[in-house]
């Protein structure tokens, strides 16, 4: 996924900060299912140039942030009620339940 990160100074206590965020953008046709944005998924060619391993200008990094194609993700049903619970922490949260 792309992100960003930072670490900064708090002007206030002196503190340093970690900071990171994950890039969204509108979603695809298997996402817009669910929800009205997702993560911008680079494609693996992309990293090193996303890393800054690679040179690549700002016009080409803000290419790169577009949806994912549809067959590169797969989605299945899950239990809503384990899903939707923070205290669940378990692979089994992901497991399909019903018809896949």
């Amino acid at each position: 996924m792309a992100g960003l990160w930072d670490e900064w100074q708090d002007r206030k206590t002196g503190e340093r900060i970690k900071s990171c965020t994950v890039i969204t953008c509108p979603p695809n046709a298997v996402i817009g299912a669910l929800h009205d944005r997702m993560p911008v998924i680079l494609a693996e060619r992309d990293w090193p140039k996303w890393l800054g391993e690679e040179p690549a200008t700002p016009d080409e990094l803000k290419a790169m942030l577009v949806p994912c194609s549809d067959e590169a993700l797969k989605t299945w049903p899950v239990n809503r009620e384990r899903v939707g619970n923070v205290r669940n922490k378990s692979p089994e949260v992901a497991e399909p339940v019903g018809r896949v």
